[in-house]
């Protein structure tokens, strides 16, 4: 009975863990930013990076996909975090077709992709050239429910809001 116990304790454990880590790892060379790219896209042509931020569009066509993502740094764990400065905007390429349903605009998305080209693009009245990377890989992020914006707490947060303290279920410590 107690190795049984065991078994799940720990099957239980493992899956609860799996989700913390996106299934996007750091490139080996290291990631270079949108920053350092965007100085000399063509000198940087063929690196892998790893960016992430908030989806703007989607645009399928017979030959390929595009997603124009808003660039923002990305925390521990991969997810892009809004609550700090942009580096700007690029586009990820893909010849799958990326359903505009699934990747919805204003949803956060981090990729991992190699540099393949660059394309212009006028926003406002301002003319842009923003890097383009072939995707390899990308995590999508779960919309974040919490109304402060950080992170889902289970001890604090929906369906416990009201068992709190006070019974607000707000008070993070």
């Amino acid at each position: 009975m107690m190795r049984l116990l065991t078994s799940i304790l720990s099957l239980s454990l493992l899956v609860a863990c799996s989700y913390m880590s996106p299934s996007i790892k750091p490139p080996a060379e290291g990631d270079l930013s949108l920053q350092q790219v965007a100085m000399d896209i063509q000198a940087n042509s063929g690196k892998r990076v790893r960016w992430g931020g908030k989806i703007i569009a989607v645009e399928n066509t017979d030959q390929q996909s595009e997603i124009l993502v808003v660039q923002f740094p990305l925390n521990r764990a991969g997810r892009p975090d809004d609550s700090l400065n942009s580096d700007g905007r690029f586009y990820v390429r893909s010849a799958n077709f990326l359903d505009p349903e699934v990747y919805k605009p204003d949803s956060f998305i981090t990729v991992l992709g190699q540099v393949v080209d660059e394309k212009k693009m006028t926003v406002d009245q301002k003319q842009l050239t923003l890097p383009v990377i072939q995707l390899l890989k990308d995590q999508r992020w779960p919309a974040n429910n919490s109304v402060s914006g950080l992170p889902y707490n289970p001890k604090h947060d929906w369906p416990f809001v009201g068992y709190g303290y006070y019974g607000t279920g707000s008070y993070s410590p």
